[in-house]
């Protein structure tokens, strides 16, 4: 009895063994809105404005508005005082951007949730430059801003000091990921109505080397836009872009340039300065021996 029942147990083990799915393969991301992988992308230009635009949320519990179609709806950024136009970035450019906002009751009650972490400060980016690319079902990056502070009765305290990190494939003109968050240690007290100056302290990435990454041939066979894998950061320091590198190495060669130049000019100059007056020594010595 006790070998059979063994044998028992060992059969339900192996009947559950073989039910557990086998892992499965690595799945591309983003997909568009078909769940396909997206192919033949526009890509963008250095500096290029990229459009941006965030979910719009119920000001009372924080859940998405849909549209008749039951798609969330996205709505722009809020419109920055210094360009009368809502929040976007340049594409591959690192820089340092302002933002000032103004804050309506709507506004005031969100950064309440957003703050609280009750709902995200969710927003997209195509991966395609392609007009109305998104709304066509093209795939589209998340951004998220994750903005700290506190939340108080009569006011809310805000971090408005933003990193804004993006990564992107070093050859291909588009994005893997991006993320903001709040990093600075003084807070502005806001209430609705007042103006909030938002600083966004911009870094792309375009020389992160992807790991985990499935072989070329499985690139070429499934036509995906860029290389696959983890788009690691480094242990020790963050990378600056191909882009900014070329310009720091331009930069010290001309003042290497400069500096070279400047000597050479001082060298000739002493040398030349010594025989001129050399010559003329000689020549009054030859004129008083006549």
């Amino acid at each position: 009895m006790k070998l059979l029942s063994i044998l028992s147990s060992s059969i339900i083990l192996l009947n559950y063994v073989h039910a557990i799915k086998p892992v499965t393969s690595a799945q591309f991301y983003p997909l568009n809105r078909n769940g396909d992988i997206p192919t033949d992308l526009e890509p963008f230009q250095l500096g290029q404005d990229i459009p941006l635009d965030c979910i719009s949320r119920n000001i009372d519990n924080g859940e998405h508005k849909f549209d008749d179609k039951d798609r969330i709806i996205y709505i722009p950024f809020p419109t920055c005082q210094e360009t009368n136009k809502p929040l976007s970035f340049k594409y591959g450019v690192s820089e340092d951007v302002n933002c000032t906002i103004g804050f309506t009751d709507e506004l005031y009650h969100l950064f309440q949730l957003y703050i609280h972490e009750d709902s995200p400060f969710s927003c997209r980016l195509p991966l395609s430059n392609e007009p109305h690319y998104i709304e066509k079902g093209g795939a589209f990056i998340p951004l998220t801003f994750n903005f700290r502070g506190q939340i108080q009765d009569s006011h809310l305290d805000i971090d408005s000091h933003l990193n804004v990190l993006f990564t992107k494939p070093a050859e291909e003109n588009t994005l893997i990921s991006s993320v903001a968050w709040s990093s600075g240690t003084n807070a502005t007290r806001i209430v609705i109505g007042d103006f909030l100056t938002i600083n966004l302290a911009v870094r792309w990435l375009d020389n992160l080397k992807n790991t985990d990454s499935n072989t070329d041939s499985f690139r070429n066979v499934n036509g995906l836009p860029f290389p696959d894998g983890f788009y690691k950061l480094p242990l020790n320091s963050i990378p600056i872009s191909y882009s900014m590198f070329l310009f720091y190495l331009g930069l010290v060669s001309l003042a290497s340039g400069a500096l070279v130049l400047a000597f050479s000019y001082n060298l000739i100059s002493i040398k030349f300065s010594k025989t001129h007056y050399r010559n003329l020594d000689n020549e009054s010595l030859v004129t008083k021996r006549d």
